[in-house]
């Protein structure tokens, strides 16, 4: 599972929140949130728990700003 960083910027935007407001409403640090957001950093169970928070708080389909990466195998 990755984050759809395209639809979190976007919501960003029409919400007219700063990144550092957005995670502020995450409960996440502005840093860490950035690095996620610039791809510096892979987002973990800490990132996923503030989007969840997120979408309840705002009433969004958390599904909306994730990435579901099928799964492959070797035989």
């Amino acid at each position: 599972m990755d984050v759809n960083i395209k639809e979190l910027k976007k919501l960003a935007k029409s919400k007219c929140w700063s990144l550092p407001k957005m995670a502020e409403i995450m409960g996440l640090d502005y840093s860490f949130l950035y690095r996620v957001i610039q791809g510096e950093r892979k987002p973990g169970g800490k990132f996923f728990s503030g989007l969840m928070l997120l979408c309840m708080k705002e009433g969004l389909d958390f599904e909306q700003f994730v990435c579901f990466e099928e799964e492959t195998g070797t035989k």
